[in-house]
């Protein structure tokens, strides 16, 4: 930060002064947002690798999807396929829609079984994602290994919902998948920056927030 310099300063170099400490700030905040944009990325990246090792031989319990952004129902179907696994679970869907009505545009064919997925309608938010989803998980019991699916820049938010809300009798495992986002395109850097706005934004509402 540039401090006052002179005892008598002159209008001029005021305004100068507060343009350069508007500019180093300006500059701090983009490096602090383009590495901690960078953070997400990787730690997407590397949960995303971490899911196929675990489940390289062997199927989740459940599949669960966060609606919010297109793509993520798409990659839920695709790994269901892969794990022979038809038990999913999609929060936060639109009210209009029905399993039919998300299903339908996939073309599943045989093999997939449409009464194995549920939908919640309340969920709203993540927060309310996660919420949903560990009741979910506490209503029908034998469900331990569990898919998360989201895009890249949200799943640490997630994680630390999730690490927040969980009770200490739940034994549950979540591993995150995520599609991978175009970070070319402005309107994807635009939702990065808002994510890591909402990411501080959720860390201090979880420590003032109890769910009890």
């Amino acid at each position: 930060m540039f401090k006052k310099r002179y005892i008598f300063e002159t209008k001029r170099t005021r305004v100068l002064r507060y343009l350069q400490n508007i500019g180093f700030i300006s500059l701090v905040s983009v490096i602090l947002y383009v590495i901690i944009s960078l953070i997400f990325i990787l730690m997407a990246r590397n949960s995303n690798q971490q899911t196929l090792q675990t489940f390289y031989n062997r199927s989740p319990d459940l599949i669960v999807v966060f609606t919010g952004d297109s793509g993520r129902i798409p990659l839920a179907v695709k790994l269901a396929k892969k794990y022979k696994q038809s038990n999913i679970f999609i929060t936060g869907v639109y009210s209009k829609n029905s399993v039919d009505s998300l299903l339908r545009p996939l073309r599943l064919g045989e093999g997939f079984d449409p009464n194995l997925l549920t939908i919640d309608y309340l969920a709203r938010n993540t927060v309310e994602n996660v919420l949903s989803t560990l009741r979910h998980l506490r209503e029908r019991t034998g469900n331990r290994k569990i898919i998360v699916i989201s895009h890249d820049y949200h799943v640490m938010r997630i994680k630390l919902i999730f690490n927040n809300l969980m009770e200490k009798t739940d034994d549950y495992k979540f591993y995150f998948y995520s599609v991978e986002t175009d970070y070319t395109n402005i309107r994807n850097i635009k939702i990065m920056a808002k994510e890591v706005y909402k990411w501080i934004r959720t860390y201090g509402f979880l420590i003032l927030w109890s769910p009890e």
